[in-house]
Order: structure tokens, then sequence, then C-alpha cells
């Protein structure tokens, strides 16, 4: 497997589920919109694992896949980078 990526938004819920995007293109209150419910924003690396924003931004930064992550990643500055608009769910 090639180096680690950042995928798509994602939310880890309370009970432990997760709620990933269909791709790049949504947000995290567009999950939050289709599920109906909160939880801890980050997102889905290539390997499948859930990373909070924290890790993600480590990630996407290592591998320059966004160019100046702050301390988080935030679901429009994965968007900005691979050139694609936000999408509703």
């Amino acid at each position: 497997m090639g180096k680690l990526k950042v995928v798509v938004p994602a939310i880890k819920h309370a009970d432990g589920t997760i709620s990933k995007a269909p791709n790049a293109k949504y947000s995290h209150d567009e999950i939050v919109k289709k599920t109906g419910k909160k939880g801890e924003h980050g997102f889905i690396l290539s390997d499948g694992t859930f990373a909070a924003r924290e890790r993600a931004a480590k990630v996407a930064k290592a591998v320059g896949e966004v160019k100046s992550p702050g301390k988080k990643l935030h679901s429009h500055e994965l968007r900005d980078s691979l050139g694609v608009k936000k999408e509703k769910i």
C-alpha cells in the first residue's frame, strides 16, 4: 500500500459508529444533516481508519495533500486541495 492519504470527511458518533461522506465534496455538516447525529469530526484515511482532525492534518501535510493545514484539518481544505466544489447530500 502507498502512502497514507485523507479520503473523505467522517463523523465518529458517541456509540462508536462512523458515518462517512460518499466523497470529498461533502462537509461534516452535511453528514450531520443526513444522519441526524453529531459526533467527533474527522476523516477516513486510505487504509479505511478514522482519524480525528488533528491526525488527519498531519497525514495530509506529510504527503503534500493539503499545502498548509492548521492543527486541525477541515473539509473545505480537502475540497480546495482537490479542486472540487462543495456538494449537498
